[in-house]
């Protein structure tokens, strides 16, 4: 239960949002308080505005009532700064908007915005973000920029602090301020003047000093984000712009970041990388110090990867080499990379670079490549290490991650004995990896938190970690932010004297103290030894997860019930409450909500596993516990539709015949208001949705035979069988019709065994859970393929992609089966006359079609064919998975959300997929028409003149 005087507050936000953006209960409270870090809390109060006006008034509100607040973008944060036992107040997938500037040199972003769509959208100007943390994927402008995180490139000359160029900031009093805005800076002189005197005066006593100016510079002269940004008095002369430095770092306790404008760096058009393999840790350090000594304008990466991150990598998903199972002990790799403006300088930064790097102990030759799917490929490793690492760990355990910096001369001997301290402390198997070129190492090992000995053995290895870096003047924290993790050691880096001063920053920017306290500044001496997130096993699907969110971006879920990291987090402490018997109202609570955002709400499309490193596909535990939870009834029901799925159809294209004629008598909008008013009165029964995307009843399969030189299987899917196509397009052929068309044009023999009424391959009984039902079928269908293919002889399209990939799966392997996209660049469009239709169309390319890795085949059909092609950016999974978008609109409606003004608004007559349920819904949202891609081949084509 919330104090009494959190309740008061949490309506009164409510009133001043909307009730359905302020979450109170024990399951969202508990899903928003978990991070990418090995801590947890619970937030009392979980908040989600959406503009500014709003994040100013949660903050008036928890200002007057003097109650701490926490912000959140991604929660990719790795020290626990983005975490709460108050109010949360999360500033992502409602904070997506940016504009591209001056061409490309600069771009304003809220903080919601996703490194990578910065830099899809940059790249093509010539230009790139700055920042490149390895989480560029899902880490979102606001956290990137708060806690200065910078990457593989950035060093200390790109990073947020040094590309700023200016910011809107909420202070703790719901005030704003606009640095770019002259207006803004005056009047926030008039109205604060306590705070801009404050900056000040810090200012002065900083500058007055000479020998702390220059112990300052030679502290930020390696990456450095140690509490707060101390070298913006050093840099910057006027209050108003030393407030905007210190707010990169500050990890939000300072203020909120609402808008953020940063310049954009010049992309190179050219580029070489290479994984380098050396014989010892200390010779790949020897190499590196070397290279940014005599070669560092050509050395632009040098990503260092020690034997034990090797091992993860050799057990990974990724494409690897063979002989990274055999490599001796010492061997350390070594990722480099190097840019130029045309191929000479590459060739001749190469040459430089190899030369250096064959003076120290090379294990392998020396190999550049400039393929860009094998650098791909080697960058994605590098990004992964995290998460790979952490997969590692013993079931049960928690993975760390530390983050420090030395001065680069001082590496290879600092790096040695951080190696030594880990083994000292019993981690033995410690991976030591990260961007070498600036000294910065992150440090990932396995911690059991269960036993007190445990949590002192942990407080005595970071008390030596402390100890060997503030000796060799580091950084205890390089890019990942100060946290809760290295908030006690701040003083003991800094020394008393700066620590002073930050506490100086901290009282004047955040008089009251409810701006993330307990973040940087931090009087207790144990902070980093407590609050840790309880990790016990759950499944051995989900087991390996670190829940650093890199399967978020891909859940089309996130945002309106749990993601993927939420399900597996909520779950665990779900476990940890059965296993110590304590909280039980809290239990009961999650145990009852449960099901309904982790479970129905979960389209199961395994698009998570596409953003996991460790490629866990959280939909897959998904439907482990929907058969779990099955009743004998569900049981028996998914046998008898099975069984008799033939019957099933039929009664399926009855039904939809009488809604036909429903529909006729009264409309569209009748059917949707009946269809609601039925969910209203038995929310438990299984009715969709009335939309007028719904599909008219299927026809009568065509004949299935046409004549032609080769010969090729059409199987019509059971939803191409049932059901017919929107009433609201101008094409009313069903799907076979239209391929039957397509194969006379080719001249293809179609070949077809006996009916296939009845046959499906299984993906209704698998999303439920139900597998042995699914492999039936499956298994019934193989039977027939096998026959109408002449045991695998011709090939056979499969014009559904979501019933391809589990037939690819559960199938025979002999049958050689194809999605439309590929039937039709293999066996269809060589054979017929394409002529572009002049129309602006749209594209979506399913779940399915992107863990196929077909969607870009998909896009190039479409080109093939029309004019004028989008793919809408904002748009990933529809929600629909197969009729659960139909029992859960509203999943539908939030992965959709953007779909209209992406496609409709821009002039897109027609869209097209490959799957008819999804049609439903692209066609519900977006205000056009959709069908199955080959519909646009037949309407560009037509028989090629001999």
């Amino acid at each position: 239960m919330l104090q009494s005087n959190l309740t008061v507050l949490a309506d009164k936000l409510g009133q001043d949002l909307e009730p359905s953006r302020v979450y109170t209960d024990y399951l969202r409270r508990i899903a928003w308080g978990t991070d990418a870090s090995f801590y947890q809390k619970r937030p009392q109060i979980v908040v989600h505005p959406k503009t500014e006006a709003e994040a100013s008034s949660v903050l008036s509100q928890c200002y007057q009532t003097n109650t701490p607040v926490t912000f959140r973008a991604a929660g990719t944060a790795l020290c626990g700064q983005a975490i709460s036992d108050s109010v949360l107040m999360v500033a992502g997938l409602h904070w997506n908007k940016f504009k591209v500037l001056d061409g490309g040199k600069k771009v304003q972003m809220q903080p919601g915005v996703i490194g990578a769509k910065i830099n899809a959208a940059l790249a093509p100007l010539g230009w790139k973000f700055g920042p490149d943390p390895a989480t560029i994927a899902s880490a979102m402008a606001g956290g990137i920029v708060s806690n200065n995180a910078s990457g593989m490139n950035c060093g200390t000359h790109h990073n947020s602090y040094k590309l700023i160029d200016s910011a809107r900031i909420v202070f703790a009093d719901g005030s704003i301020l606009d640095t770019a805005s002259e207006q803004s800076r005056e009047a926030f002189k008039k109205e604060h003047p306590e705070m801009v005197q404050g900056i000040e005066s810090i200012r002065d006593d900083i500058m007055s000093n000479d020998a702390l100016v220059q112990r300052i510079k030679r502290k930020y002269s390696i990456k450095n984000v140690t509490g707060f940004g101390m070298n913006s008095f050093v840099e910057h002369h006027d209050p108003i712009d030393i407030i905007l430095h210190l707010m990169v770092g500050s990890e939000g306790a300072l203020g909120f970041l609402s808008e953020i404008t940063l310049n954009s760096v010049e992309k190179k058009s050219h580029s070489a990388s290479a994984m380098v393999y050396f014989d010892s840790l200390r010779g790949a350090c020897e190499s590196i110090v070397e290279l940014r000594r005599e070669a560092f304008n050509e050395t632009n990466a040098a990503e260092l990867l020690d034997n034990f991150a090797l091992k993860a990598v050799a057990e990974s998903k990724y494409d690897t080499p063979d002989f990274l199972n055999d490599v001796h002990k010492d061997v350390t790799a070594v990722l480099f990379e190097t840019f130029g403006d045309n191929q000479e300088q590459i060739d001749a930064n190469v040459a430089k670079m190899s030369a250096i790097m064959k003076k120290h102990g090379l294990y392998r030759d020396v190999e550049f490549t400039q393929d860009a799917a094998e650098i791909t490929n080697m960058w994605a490793i590098r990004k992964a290490i995290f998460p790979l690492a952490g997969s590692m760990r013993p079931v049960g355990t928690s993975c760390i991650i530390e983050d420090i910096a030395f001065p680069i001369e001082v590496l290879p001997q600092a790096t040695i004995d951080l190696q030594n301290l880990s083994f000292k402390h019993g981690y033995d198997d410690a991976v030591i990896y990260g961007h070498a070129l600036e000294g910065n190492y992150h440090v990932i090992f396995a911690q059991d938190f269960s036993t007190q000995a445990e949590v002192d053995r942990f407080d005595g290895f970071m008390q030596a970690v402390v100890d060997l870096v503030v000796g060799y003047d580091g950084s205890l924290k390089a890019e990942h932010g100060t946290g809760f993790g290295m908030a006690a050691f701040v003083e003991k880096e800094w020394g008393t004297e700066v620590y002073d001063l930050m506490k100086r920053v901290k009282n004047t920017l955040d008089p009251s103290g409810i701006l993330n306290p307990g973040v940087i500044i931090n009087d207790d001496p144990f902070c980093h030894a407590k609050g840790f997130k309880p990790m016990p096993a759950i499944h051995d699907i989900v087991d390996k997860c670190i829940e650093c969110g890199f399967c978020e971006p891909h859940c089309v879920a996130h945002g309106l019930t749990l993601s993927p990291r939420q399900r597996t987090a909520v779950s665990r402490v779900m476990k940890t409450l059965e296993t110590t018997g304590k909280e039980p109202e809290v239990l009961a609570e999650l145990k009852k909500n449960y099901p309904y955002y982790a479970i129905d709400t979960c389209a199961a499309d395994g698009l998570c596993k596409l953003g996991c490193p460790m490629g866990i596909d959280t939909g897959k535990y998904v439907k482990v516990l929907r058969a779990e939870g099955a009743s004998s009834m569900d049981k028996k029901i998914s046998d008898f539709t099975a069984d008799r799925f033939g019957t099933m159809e039929s009664v399926a294209r009855f039904a939809l015949g009488a809604t036909d004629i429903s529909r006729k008598i009264i409309g569209e909008s009748g059917m949707g208001a009946i269809t609601k008013i039925v969910r209203s009165i038995a929310p438990g029964m299984p009715v969709p949705l009335w939309t007028e995307g719904m599909p008219t009843r299927g026809k009568a399969l065509p004949k299935t035979k046409t004549q032609g030189d080769i010969k090729a299987v059409y199987f019509p899917a059971c939803l191409n069988r049932m059901m017919g196509t929107s009433a609201k397009h101008d094409d009313q052929r069903s799907l076979p019709e239209t391929i039957v068309s397509l194969f006379e044009k080719a001249n293809i023999e179609m070949v077809s065994g006996e009916k296939p009424k009845g046959l499906c391959c299984g993906q209704p009984w698998e999303s439920y859970g139900h597998d042995e039902a699914a492999d039936r079928k499956s298994d019934e269908l193989s039977k027939w393929l096998l026959q109408a293919s002449n045991n695998g002889e011709y090939p056979i399209l499969v014009a559904t992609t979501a019933c391809l990939e589990r037939m690819r799966r559960a199938c025979d392997s002999r049958l050689k089966m194809y999605g439309p996209e590929e039937f039709a660049f293999e066996f269809l469009v060589d054979r017929l006359s394409i002529n572009k239709i002049v129309d602006k169309i749209a594209v979506h390319p399913t779940c399915t079609t992107r863990k196929l890795g077909m969607a870009e085949k998909l896009a190039d059909l479409a080109r093939l064919c029309a004019t004028d092609v989008v793919v809408p950016e904002k748009v990933g999974c529809c929600g629909m998975a197969g009729n659960r978008g139909m029992n859960y609109p509203e999943l539908n409606e939030h992965g959709l959300r953007h779909l209209k003004e992406e496609t409709k608004d821009k002039g897109c007559t027609h869209g097209y997929s490959v799957s008819a349920t999804c049609d439903v819904g692209l066609t519900t949202h977006s205000g056009i028409p959709y069908k199955n891609i080959l519909t646009l081949l037949d309407k560009a084509s037509s028989r090629k003149q001999l």
